[in-house]
């Protein structure tokens, strides 16, 4: 009777564990997860995620994002999503390098601001002060729930 109930403890803390350990893993890095913002210029709804990169240390990152309304940048004033990659240079400071494109797929790649369109510089600025990203042109970011 000791050994099965030693038997259920045991099983208890490794499931607690194996449950910590997601939880501990995704607050490692104050970039990663999900963030919301209202464009800078247009007040357009943005949503990008950071995902670390496997085996990177927590130094690249896999950036997702969407914007539902790009002024001039897209024919009829459409959605864009991005794709970059960035690489932190201090706990606080990431570079980064975007493609954006307009959608419906096959519309073409947007450009910012006139420039190519294609891997854009940016930064994105992370406050830990009060839990937010500010990009390259001013858009503050705040983490989604």
């Amino acid at each position: 009777m000791k050994r099965l109930a030693l038997l259920a403890l045991a099983m208890g803390v490794i499931a607690l564990t194996a449950a910590a350990l997601p939880a501990a893993a995704a607050s490692r890095h104050p970039f990663r997860g999900v963030w919301r913002g209202a464009d800078f210029y247009d007040g357009s709804n943005q949503v990008i995620k950071f995902s670390e990169e496997g085996r990177s240390g927590g130094e690249v990152f896999a950036i997702r994002g969407r914007d539902d309304r790009t002024g001039n940048w897209c024919e009829g004033n459409g959605p864009v999503e991005m794709s970059a990659i960035g690489v932190l240079h201090s706990p606080t400071y990431m570079l980064v390098s975007y493609v954006w494109w307009c959608l419906p797929p096959g519309e073409g790649l947007s450009p910012a601001s006139g420039s190519d369109p294609q891997f854009v510089s940016g930064e994105y600025t992370y406050d830990a002060a009060i839990d937010t990203l500010t990009d390259e042109w001013g858009t503050i970011f705040h983490r989604s729930p």
